[in-house]
């Protein structure tokens, strides 16, 4: 039986990696580039931190809100 949360995070988790790629912030570590959109997000971070640990450790709503700073970043980015 799949696991629904667990699959959905998994998918947010590496949507998130390709947003950020995507609108060319750090990927591989977190940096101060981040400090906003975490913020926004209502997410904790260290400056140099591991990117991949820091996503591992969110949970699905704080994926999701992370997901939603990003994409409405890219229609800041549009307008």
């Amino acid at each position: 039986m799949v696991d629904f949360n667990t699959s959905g995070s998994q998918y947010l988790r590496s949507f998130a990696f390709y947003l950020m790629r995507d609108a060319e912030l750090p990927d591989q570590q977190v940096t101060v580039m981040h400090r906003d959109l975490f913020r926004r997000a209502g997410i904790e971070w260290r400056d140099g931190q591991s990117m991949a640990s820091l996503l591992d450790g969110l949970n699905l709503q704080q994926l999701r809100a992370l997901v939603d700073q990003l994409r409405d970043g890219d229609d800041d980015e549009e307008e």
